[in-house]
């Protein structure tokens, strides 16, 4: 189980863009959302089956002591000033090894929408279910009445883990405590990690900092900090699902609906297919969180148009993570297209999934068992979805080119930030640079045949 409100859309073949929405060792969920996440990798999926390769061909013993049972004061630092200021977040955290569970929970004040900022929440419980259920991660997101769970179908993996790997290399001391520096770098299944941590004589890691290889910079880097440590038995109250996982999963989709055009933007690899099924997309609002501050944007990434047609009785917005050779969505409302808020941020309830969201922007996501068959108009067979891939532009032109950089610098804090979405879709709209249009990507960098329409 876990819970998380790092909303950012996650998905799609591996690259840096979602939910999600998971954590990197591990607080990270998914999600961030996994995900903004249109294109990231699931992140928590590489770490525990890239440590599960490594550790079942390598001795491990030289690892620290860890102590099997502690809570602690926590502080995360991460590089990304969307999801925070300056990346702070402060909460608390509990481990049980003999359980095989752990809880991570933080806040921070996320200053992107509104300069006094947003409460911006994340807790995440990891607990080991032993083969009875595939998911042993799940992540509610959101405070108060915003709070939505997703479940991850992934293997549990001890956050400190790698620990298992690491190597003594001196010793050190974090806010007046000593302890021992143990080093670890990790290389499989194309992920490079490290990890260092320095851990004090009663086994608990004062500071645990990791590198994760990703280019995505909100998760490429990630430390922790420990403090005023409770060593002994946790209670199991402090391992109890959270209320929306325990009794609103999954979310019912909005009443009403009805056939809707939308135009949305997908960000993603040169490799990848263009389809929207089992992916996650923003609208030009939407999008805008997601280049303005929180992908670390690179500029050789394709960003692609598509016109949709879909049933607007909106789902739960699911995460989109690329696992297994293919995409898959989890945590959706069967084959309702799902919807929520930019970041699971603004008005309405349940990260407002039934909301309008004109100031945030709105992220969706396309299960692949909503799409409907070629020819067939919504609504078919009970299909939700169907959608033509417009055109594409590399993101470097949108950004550098055409001034969104500058722009989303002036208007952080100052949502709607209209004009930036205005030159992300104007950039999209035709490639007529007079226009505030981005030329056309070569074909030779689509992953397969567009046509521009």
């Amino acid at each position: 189980l876990a819970r998380i409100t790092l909303a950012l859309r996650s998905s799609s073949e591996p690259s840096q863009q979602a939910l999600m929405w998971s954590a990197f060792p591990a607080v990270l969920a998914g999600a961030i959302v996994f995900a903004v996440g249109q294109s990231l990798p699931n992140s928590d999926g590489l770490l525990s089956s890239a440590l599960a390769e490594v550790l079942a061909r390598t001795d491990v013993s030289q690892g620290p002591r860890i102590a099997p049972a502690w809570t602690a004061n926590m502080t995360q630092l991460f590089d990304a000033g969307t999801l925070g200021d300056a990346g702070h977040a402060v909460g608390s955290y509990a481990h049980d090894q003999a359980g095989r569970r752990w809880r991570a929970t933080w806040c921070s004040n996320l200053t992107l929408f509104h300069a006094a900022g947003d409460e911006f929440c994340i807790d995440k419980l990891a607990v080991d279910l032993q083969g009875t259920s595939p998911f042993c991660s799940n992540m509610t997101g959101g405070t108060g009445d915003g709070t939505v769970c997703h479940t991850e179908p992934l293997p549990f993996h001890d956050q400190f883990g790698i620990l298992a790997l690491a190597s003594k290399v001196g010793s050190s001391s974090v806010a007046g405590v000593t302890c021992d520096l143990w080093y670890a770098a990790v290389t499989a299944q194309g992920q490079n990690m490290t990890a260092s941590a320095c851990v004090s004589a009663d086994g608990v890691p004062r500071e645990f900092n990791m590198t994760t290889g990703l280019a995505w910079k909100a998760g490429s880097e990630i430390k922790y900090t420990f403090s005023n440590p409770r060593i002994g038995v946790v209670s199991e109250d402090a391992f109890a699902p959270s209320e929306a996982c325990a009794s609103k999963y999954p979310m019912p989709a909005c009443e009403g609906g009805g056939k809707e055009a939308l135009i949305l933007y997908r960000v993603h690899r040169k490799t990848d297919q263009l389809t929207l099924a089992n992916r996650n997309v923003g609208d030009a609002l939407g999008d805008v969180a997601f280049f303005c501050d929180l992908s670390g944007m690179d500029a050789t990434q394709l960003v692609t148009k598509w016109a949709v047609e879909v049933d607007s009785a909106w789902g739960q917005y699911a995460y989109c993570q690329f696992q297994g050779e293919k995409n898959v969505c989890f945590g959706h409302t069967g084959k309702h297209v799902g919807r929520e808020s930019a970041l699971g941020i603004g008005k309405g309830a349940e990260q407002a999934q039934c909301s309008a969201n004109e100031e945030i922007g709105n992220w969706f996501s396309f299960p692949d068992v909503g799409e409907c068959a070629p020819g067939a108009a919504v609504g078919t067979d009970g299909c939700t979805w169907k959608t033509t891939p417009v055109r594409s532009v590399l993101a470097g032109c949108i950004i550098k080119d055409r001034g969104l950089q500058a722009t989303c610098a002036q208007e952080r804090g100052h949502a709607p930030m209209l004009k930036s979405a205005a030159i992300f879709a104007a950039a999209l709209e035709t490639p007529d640079p007079s226009k505030g249009g981005c030329p056309d990507a070569p074909a030779s960098v689509l992953g397969s045949s567009l046509v521009v329409i």
